[in-house]
């Protein structure tokens, strides 16, 4: 199985657990217990969730460390990155917030940069702190281009 396959049987299995257990997330499926947890079996190369399956459970394991389990690995898998998008339609004062928690993300991004470069040795531990910074930037512009599009559209 490939590297690619083995995350999403990861990710579904987070999404499981944060459902309650295969148990729990069949009563609000369509498959049984026994698919589920085929889905999530390592040793199982032909068996993954159906979209509607994902539809079904992922939206109740929100609460669960990187919800949206298997939403953000597809993305992964296809070259991108999850950003949830805000609900509510923009206001001037949430533009101005916007802007200042974009630019505030940006200068932490620099800085972690910087910080990593600094000794001329930029390895595991600085990517890893940047790519947080980085993800808390992306994060911040979805939200932005959001609230832009809520005008747009309106």
């Amino acid at each position: 199985m490939t590297p690619d396959l083995l995350a999403l049987k990861r990710a579904t299995a987070e999404m499981v657990k944060g459902v309650g257990g295969v148990e729990a997330a069949a009563s609000f499926c369509r498959v049984g217990k026994s698919t589920l947890s085929d889905a999530q079996n390592m040793n199982k190369d032909d068996c993954f969730v159906a979209l509607d399956v994902i539809a079904d459970l992922e939206p109740l394991a929100r609460s669960r460390e990187g919800w949206p389990h298997v939403t953000r690995n597809l993305c992964q898998i296809m070259g991108g990155t999850f950003v949830a998008l805000p609900d509510a339609p923009a206001t001037r004062e949430d533009l101005l917030s916007l802007l200042a928690s974009l630019t505030k993300e940006l200068s932490e991004v620099t800085a972690a940069v910087c910080t990593g470069l600094a000794d001329n040795n930029f390895d595991q531990t600085d990517a890893r702190k940047t790519l947080t910074e980085v993800d808390d930037a992306i994060r911040v512009a979805a939200a932005m281009r959001a609230a832009l599009q809520t005008i747009v559209e309106s």
